[in-house]
């Protein structure tokens, strides 16, 4: 049998690496003698740039910036010829906070402005930045002054750089922006397609999994309207509405507005570097997964991306997850099987402990259930 292994991060207890290697030891106890393929994945989200260093190499640039509340944090770039990778989880991501402190109004995508004014020190012609699994808000604005965009007050005094601060914008000054940030060629890979407001917009959407109250998600929604009819006015670029602008509270939206950018879907980047599709050939099984599948949020977005390039050959894929609301939907999807991997009861902060173990046991009892395997 041959196996190709390509989850996602287990959020906030797997790494993407590590889920793999407890799927191989789940495959080796029931069929040692199978064809496996190492093809962890990430859609743009936390772990995004150790998949594409494991596929593209290169160096990794570490600086210490400020997190998404001005703690500082120890984050990297990924640097390769004239190209930066750019992860946004790295400096301004949720796993970065602790949920009694997550105040997405305060918080500020300034570390990751820094890493990308970093890398274009260095001199590259392109750089993609990938956004999911964000802690901010706040529209880019940390992004924007870190790349000398000035956003100022009535008073022309820079405003903070935060949601909360977007409040009091008045003007945006482009005179001190460096010509590389112009010059320089932005990929922006997201896993939503969002726009900036609205009801499926950013803070409506995302707001409360950053730790938004009811009252600041319609706050955050009025101030971040406002910033992107000026976002507007300024580059005569129309951004607000564009699908995937709302991607990490907004993140790239001064990219989007004020530099040579377009926006890709983090996944299939992903899957087109490693040529995933090439390997499909003779397949048994491709086993994915991650922390939560729920169908309404279209498996994750990395998930769904694998079940559909599989599909196209006929591989039957296994999805395993930590969390199952799938709602009984999941009968229309060919070829597709769902398997839980934590225990029934217990408390989820202890299944996380334990995740390791119990994506293995997941792996072996269904192997073992699906009858189309030896036990050894």
């Amino acid at each position: 049998m041959k196996f190709i292994l390509s989850p996602d991060s287990f959020k906030g207890s797997l790494s993407a690496e590590e889920a793999v290697q407890a799927m191989v030891e789940g495959i080796r106890e029931v069929v040692p003698e199978a064809e496996i393929l190492r093809m962890p994945i990430a859609d743009g989200g936390e772990g995004t740039l150790d998949v594409l260093y494991h596929i593209l190499g290169g160096q990794k640039v570490y600086r210490r910036v400020p997190g998404p509340y001005g703690k500082e944090v120890d984050a990297c770039y990924l640097l390769i010829k004239q190209t930066a990778i750019v992860e946004l989880a790295q400096a301004s991501g949720l796993t970065l906070t602790r949920p009694q402190e997550r105040r997405p109004m305060q918080a500020s995508t300034y570390g990751t402005g820094l890493l990308i004014k970093d890398a274009l020190t260095h001199g590259v012609q392109k750089i993609c930045l990938t956004l999911g699994g964000s802690a901010t808000n706040d529209g880019g604005a940390g992004i924007a002054a870190a790349v000398g965009i000035r956003l100022l007050d009535k008073h022309g005094q820079e405003i903070e750089l935060n949601c909360k601060g977007l409040e009091k914008l008045c003007m945006i000054d482009l005179t001190h922006v460096q010509s590389n940030f112009f010059q320089c060629n932005f990929t922006i890979a997201c896993d939503v397609r969002n726009p900036l407001c609205g009801n499926q917009g950013a803070s409506i959407i995302y707001g409360p999994q950053k730790g938004a109250n009811a009252e600041e998600v319609v706050k955050m929604d009025k101030i971040l309207q406002r910033y992107g009819k000026m976002i507007e006015q300024t580059s005569g670029r129309m951004v607000a509405n564009m699908p995937g602008s709302g991607a990490a509270g907004g993140a790239a939206v001064p990219i989007l507005a004020f530099a040579n950018a377009k926006l890709c879907s983090g996944i299939d980047m992903v899957l087109n570097l490693m040529s995933f599709e090439k390997n499909l050939n003779n397949v048994s099984y491709v086993f994915t997964g991650e922390g939560k599948v729920d169908l309404q949020t279209g498996f994750g977005k990395a998930i769904t991306g694998v079940i559909e390039r599989a599909g196209k050959y006929g591989v039957p894929v296994v999805v395993f997850a930590g969390s199952l609301d799938l709602n009984g939907e999941e009968k229309f999807l060919r070829q597709v099987f769902f398997k839980m991997i934590n225990p029934q009861g217990g408390l989820l902060q202890e299944h996380m402990v334990h995740a390791y173990q119990n994506l293995k046991g997941a792996v072996i009892d269904f192997l073992r259930e699906s009858g189309l395997c030896q036990q050894y």
